[in-house]
């Protein structure tokens, strides 16, 4: 029993070595790993860790400690960047960092996090270091003025007043949805595209009722929408209904009257949207299986040629809408903004500011570099760089022919590559909304990109995109935020899970109809009884404490 254990305990320490990337001697000696920076002839090494995702691509012989980013960065700005070790997906390099903590392995110098509960529970350890001196000393004006821009956008990193995290912002309203509908199926129909919820109903009802397809059956729905993961989500997203009937969101804390943070799934316009689906449901509108449906199994039915409306993000257009339009020889799928309600309100579930907040170890001693090369990578985006005029790197994302860059793929020898995703960033760094706000200029104006960027992040994507994505920006003020951004709180990691689960079950009861409107009413009383409240008071506590913070 005894060698058993031991063998377990064996496994487990090698397992924990091997997941944290280095031992403790390999880490005494390669230069600068694990919180360990060194210097040397005037370059300093930085470690760091990441996930790394298939569809991140190499020239042969290259790879995260040997490509043009970490070669600029070298010869530039004296950064050696050398990669510990990478993971597959969020899950498990999460798991990692948090089986180094737990091993009490050292960190690396700087990584990124996006677990709200890791990032706590690192600050709460005191292996990483609060940033607030360092911003203030190192970081350049652009980049203070970004910060100063988003405070909100260091509140997952915030503890006590003190902010220990650089936030990796998201494009800000990135992944903000809109409507896709088969214009082909309007225009057979005679229809307009809708301005508002009843005119959308009517559309819904012909697309069901009036074989859209020709195919002289009765197989096609209205709308696709996900419910099993929330009914405000990444794709396949309800939100905008909800938002069509009030200022909140299921799932969502907003803002009350009163200022304070409110759970959107409790309030009262939570209501009427459910009536409203309920009653899309039993007309056919819906699929019959809405309430199981996750994102990726509920847009089978657009993609398939059996619905006629999806609500999904810009980037949408490549991905499922290609799909549609290849599956479905003759369609034509349009964006278009989101409907009003019958108060002429209008709402949408809105991405947050950050993807992952940058923590950095105690030990590190160079964030004066960390910023020099945020800020250079910035400058990219800015286009003022003077190491990326005409894109990140020649023979990757763009050649010279004629003394003039060409971004066209079949150009480039190999191919086209991004370069970006070899950044620590995991891709060109983002300011909230600069990204849809440039893809509007470019689209309104028919003017032709300056550079990589804008090739590659815009123009490359087609006019569709552009359209969808300017679409979404016009509708920016009815932006609805998830402003909770702090960990789980106490009675949350009690209870969370239990009330999420009866959450879900109300909402698809009440629209399969297997349970009364009035169920709302008793789930929100039950809700509150059964740790909403306190959960609401903690979540408050959390916010007041951080709005304090600089």
């Amino acid at each position: 029993m005894l060698k058993k254990a031991f063998a377990a305990l064996t496994a487990t320490a090698l397992a924990v070595g091997m997941l944290a990337g280095c031992t403790d001697s390999q880490s005494s000696s390669s230069s600068g790993s694990g919180g360990d920076s060194k210097e040397k002839n005037g370059v300093v090494t930085i470690t760091t860790v990441r996930t790394l995702k298939d569809d991140t691509k190499f020239r042969e012989g290259e790879d995260l400690n040997n490509n043009p980013i970490t070669r600029w960065s070298e010869k530039e700005l004296g950064i050696k960047w050398k990669t510990l070790w990478t993971a597959p997906n969020d899950e498990q390099y999460h798991n990692k960092i948090r089986l180094a903590l737990s091993s009490g392995q050292k960190l690396p110098d700087v990584f990124k996090v996006s677990d709200g509960q890791l990032i706590n529970d690192l600050i709460r350890s005191g292996k990483v270091m609060p940033v607030d001196e360092a911003i203030e000393k190192y970081a350049s004006p652009r980049l203070k003025k970004i910060y100063e821009q988003f405070p909100e956008a260091f509140y997952p990193a915030t503890v006590d007043g003190k902010r220990y995290g650089i936030p990796r912002f998201s494009g800000g309203n990135g992944s903000d949805s809109l409507l896709w509908i088969r214009k082909d199926w309007l225009d057979k129909l005679g229809l307009q595209p809708p301005k508002t919820i009843e005119d959308l109903e009517k559309i819904m009802d012909a697309f069901v009722n009036k074989d859209p397809d020709g195919n002289g059956k009765k197989d096609t729905i209205g709308l696709t929408l996900a419910s099993k993961n929330g009914l405000a989500t990444w794709l396949a997203d309800g939100s905008f209904i909800f938002g069509a009937y009030g200022n909140y969101e299921p799932g969502s804390w907003s803002k009350g009257e009163d200022g304070k943070l409110v759970y959107g799934s409790v309030q009262p316009s939570m209501k009427k949207a459910l009536a409203k689906l309920n009653e899309w449901y039993q007309k056919g509108y819906l699929d019959k299986e809405v309430g199981i449906l996750d994102e990726q199994t509920a847009i089978k039915s657009f993609v398939a040629g059996k619905s006629g409306i999806i609500s999904a993000p810009p980037w949408a257009a490549g991905w499922p809408i290609a799909d549609a339009l290849k599956n479905n020889p003759g369609a034509v799928v349009e964006p278009y903004p989101l409907p009003s309600g019958p108060d002429g309100k209008i709402g949408r579930r809105g991405e947050g500011l950050v993807t992952g907040m940058f923590l950095f170890s105690k030990d590190f001693k160079h964030m004066d570099k960390f910023f020099q090369y945020l800020d250079e990578a910035y400058a990219y985006v800015y286009n003022d760089s003077k190491y990326f005029k005409y894109g990140l790197a020649e023979g990757y994302d763009y050649v010279m022919k004629n003394g003039k860059p060409v971004y066209d793929d079949k150009e480039i020898p190999g191919g086209r590559l991004d370069p970006g995703a070899y950044f620590i960033t995991e891709a060109i760094p983002t300011v909230p909304y600069m990204l849809y706000d440039l893809v509007e200029e470019l689209y309104t104006t028919k003017r032709q990109p300056k550079n990589a960027y804008e090739y590659t992040r815009i123009v490359s994507l087609g006019e569709s995109f552009m359209k969808a994505a300017t679409i979404v920006n016009q509708q920016n003020q009815y932006r609805i935020e998830n402003e909770f951004t702090g960990p789980p709180t106490k009675t949350m990691q009690k209870r969370g899970e239990f009330l999420t689960k009866m959450e879900r079950e109300t909402f698809a009861n009440i629209i399969y109809g297997r349970a009364p409107l009035s169920a709302f009413d008793d789930f929100v009383k039950k809700w509150e009884e059964s740790g909403g409240e306190e959960i609401t008071k903690e979540v408050n506590e959390w916010y007041q404490s951080v709005k304090g913070a600089k």
